[in-house]
């Protein structure tokens, strides 16, 4: 299979890294999940199948969401609806007015109350029926009252959109409503450990290989698979829209371990086993790796396609982003860590 100089075939995975670099960084760009960037996440429960583009088109009207995303679901404990999104641009401005105010109210009181009156504006818009004698507010009591039409504002909120799935499906007062809300805070502490996982993940395997075969090169290799196929898997999910949540990085956890995987196999065939030339035995490990690759890409295929119609979308993201970073290792073994143990161990030969 390899032949000539090995060095071009380094060619196409340089390629796909810049390509991969583009779709992640700039074009369409990775996003990350509600549970990471901090949002809302309601589940709606249903006895019959509920449409999700009933409700998308009554939400983007009535209310101000942002990274509002809906879905349905379907399996075989019964159906439902998800809805998601980031923040309401109304209550998200109010509650800043008010922490504004809240910090200014000290130094400079007038303009914490002007503060304080646009925040109970903007959340007045879910107090139907509030009446507010503004003028009669002295500062401070200017400042509560913004506070409290805060409080009510999301307490009405909840429930409009409660009223609204259920009229919208004719659910019902006993609809099956859960809702669950991060912080953004939470969502970076999350992201920051889970990129510390992936980053240490690589760094322990590249030691644990680095010592069975004593070799240099062999940990490099591991490390650009492994990078390699992390990105790949993120540059498809970017463009397949699939976000990278926590969910999603367990998957690109487990590339890792198909990484190494191959690379094993390779390298132990290659420069551990001395019969045959390096050529041979690299055709040889690469026919296995192909077998291994292709039993998994079948098995994970048949499991995102089941999952996608099924509308299990917990499943469906894993699935789908090992399915992209098994075909991402097919590239890297093939292309770039085959040629460079194949390089590796015919100047060991020579030197020996």
């Amino acid at each position: 299979m390899y032949s000539g100089e090995y060095k071009r075939y380094l060619l196409i995975p340089a390629i796909l890294l810049v390509v991969f670099l583009v779709l992640i960084f700039a074009f369409p760009g990775i996003k990350k999940g509600i549970d990471l960037t901090g949002g809302t996440n309601i589940i709606v429960r249903a006895d019959t199948p509920l449409d999700s583009q009933l409700i998308l088109p009554l939400l983007k009207e009535k209310y101000p969401l942002t990274e509002l995303s809906v879905g349905s679901v379907s399996s075989v404990g019964g159906y439902g609806l998800f809805i998601q999104y980031g923040q309401n641009t109304d209550l998200q401005g109010a509650k800043k007015l008010l922490g504004d105010a809240k910090s200014q109210l000290p130094q400079n009181p007038q303009n914490a109350r002007l503060l304080a009156l646009q925040s109970i504006a903007l959340s007045s818009k879910y107090n139907p029926g509030q009446v507010i004698d503004s003028e009669s507010l002295e500062d401070e009591q200017a400042v509560e009252a913004a506070e409290a039409s805060l409080i009510s504002a999301e307490k009405n909120f909840d429930l409009e959109l409660q009223n609204l799935i259920a009229t919208t499906y004719n659910l019902g007062p006993q609809i099956r409503f859960q809702k669950t809300q991060i912080g953004p805070s939470l969502g970076e502490t999350f992201y920051g450990l889970a990129v510390q996982a992936l980053v240490m993940g690589v760094i322990l395997l590249s030691i644990v290989i680095f010592i069975y075969f004593r070799e240099l090169l062999t940990s490099i290799t591991v490390i650009a698979a492994t990078i390699f196929n992390i990105l790949g898997a993120a540059a498809l999910m970017s463009l397949f829209s699939i976000p990278i949540s926590l969910t999603t990085i367990p998957a690109l956890l487990m590339l890792i371990g198909y990484a190494v995987d191959t690379e094993i196999v390779m390298s132990a065939r290659v420069l551990k086993r001395k019969e045959g030339s390096p050529k041979e035995r690299m055709n040889d490990s690469i026919g296995t790796i192909f077998t291994m690759s292709s039993t998994a890409i079948a098995a994970v295929f048949v499991m995102a396609l089941l999952s996608y119609f099924a509308q299990i979308g917990v499943i469906f993201e894993i699935s789908a982003v090992l399915l992209f970073g098994l075909l991402c290792d097919l590239i890297s073994s093939t292309f770039m860590n085959a040629p460079l143990i194949l390089m590796h161990a015919e100047k060991k030969e020579e030197r020996s």
